[in-house]
């Protein structure tokens, strides 16, 4: 249920304007008690000349995507709207530094009956919106979700701004249009600008060319006359370096030289998933491929390419008091071109993992659930793939480790 103020602090504030658009605050909070268990550095990594490090576990209260959003629709006549949106995060078991808010989706633009919409400044992107919608675990929340392994090669899990690997992640300085819904078929499109262009991200090589910029374009069609949908969705970052970002957080972990990347000047970071999902009843079967490479020009020692593939299968089943969610995601080993000197983990071989998800939502009330989630993760002998959930989560990770996690919570949207 959402509440709708009028603006009349700002008219009295303001006396100028007679009239004021409706101001609508919505959200949601989701927390709960977590437990979470990272195994020890495999024997292949300490083989490597990578640190040992002994398993370590954590409990704590999470709140995964609590936020607050305040939006605002005025009618400009001939069937278009301004619409409005700021939204921030809502870190409610956290105080002082760790407490701080922070801006999430928040934009202005033009949308019309026919035609769709336009909106500019910062939004979860197309290729990660394709991915948490599908998700049978509350648009991955936290842990269980795909994005513990999917938009990601393995280490982060979710980034923002112009720099990063990972394909979960909420991009800003943007401008995106979506479609209407025709007869079952929609589209979007999404350019991030080069506002960095004079700059590379930070920690990042430094070139004169440097133009940091990212685009990206997904469809999706659900048949009329049968409940099957299929998807698609396609990114391009350029100059983002992805592998170096990469690779710097991989030898942080491995507390060593794993993957050089020395000299890149240049970048060029893809990603690209298809998915098909079918209901049988109350019970929504899924499936999806993906595909991430990483690009560097310049490299004069180590790797200029790492690919990963990976695959997920996965159901939701809605029930009277609520509705099961499980699903299973293979990462595929990474492979690599080298030019010389690659690094101890230069081929990208037994770095894939393999992950199920599992939880049941409870529906307490119209705006409010109870649940309980959990994940395993088994990273192979150089894996870094690790949960989502919790409080500097991907901190509990070790190389090649075994990740078991759980939560119980509640979710109120208001």
């Amino acid at each position: 249920m959402k509440k709708t103020l009028m603006a009349l602090a700002v008219g009295a504030a303001f006396a100028a304007p007679s009239a004021f658009a409706d101001v609508t605050i919505s959200g949601s909070i989701n927390m709960g008690p977590y437990y979470m268990s990272s195994g020890k550095t495999s024997s292949a990594a300490i083989n490597l000349g990578g640190a040992a490090r002994d398993s370590v576990s954590s409990f704590g209260v999470a709140t995964n995507y609590s936020n607050v959003t305040i939006s605002s629709t005025d009618d400009i006549g001939n069937g278009n709207k301004i619409d409005f949106a700021y939204q921030i995060t809502a870190p409610a078991a956290s105080a002082g530094a760790n407490g701080t808010v922070q801006n999430r989706n928040s934009h202005i633009g033009v949308v019309g009956d026919s035609w769709g919409g336009v909106w500019w400044g910062s939004n979860e992107n197309i290729y990660e919106r394709y991915l948490y919608t599908i998700d049978p675990l509350d648009g991955a929340a936290g842990i269980g979700g795909n994005l513990q392994m999917l938009g990601t090669p393995g280490g982060a899990v979710f980034q923002t701004g112009n720099s990063g690997y990972t394909w979960y992640r909420r991009d800003e300085q943007a401008v995106w249009y979506d479609s209407p819904n025709w007869n079952g078929f929609t589209f979007g499109a999404v350019w991030q600008t080069n506002y960095a262009k004079d700059q590379c991200p930070n920690n990042l090589p430094t070139s004169p060319t440097c133009n940091p910029n990212m685009w990206q374009l997904g469809a999706k069609y659900a048949m009329p006359s049968i409940p099957l949908t299929v998807w698609g969705s396609y990114g391009d970052r350029k100059d983002q370096f992805g592998l170096v970002g990469f690779a710097n957080n991989y030898n942080t972990a491995l507390g060593a030289g794993g993957i050089t990347t020395t000299g890149a000047t240049g970048s060029k970071d893809t990603a690209g998933q298809l998915g098909v999902s079918y209901a049988l009843g109350d019970i929504l079967l899924f499936g999806i491929y993906e595909e991430l490479k990483y690009q560097l020009d310049g490299v004069t020692a180590g790797v200029d390419e790492w690919k990963r593939n990976a695959w997920s299968l996965g159901l939701k089943w809605n029930l009277a008091t609520g509705y099961v969610g499980a699903q299973f995601v293979q990462a595929l080993d990474g492979k690599a071109t080298c030019v010389v000197n690659c690094g101890l983990v230069g081929s990208g071989n037994d770095t894939g993992a393999k992950m199920i998800g599992v939880g049941y939502y409870h529906t307490l009330s119209k705006q409010t659930q109870a649940y309980v989630m959990g994940t395993w993760i088994d990273n192979k002998d150089l894996g870094l793939y690790g949960s989502a959930g919790g409080n500097n989560a991907g901190n509990l990770t070790n190389v090649g480790a075994t990740v078991w996690a759980a939560t119980v919570g509640l979710k109120h949207s208001f």
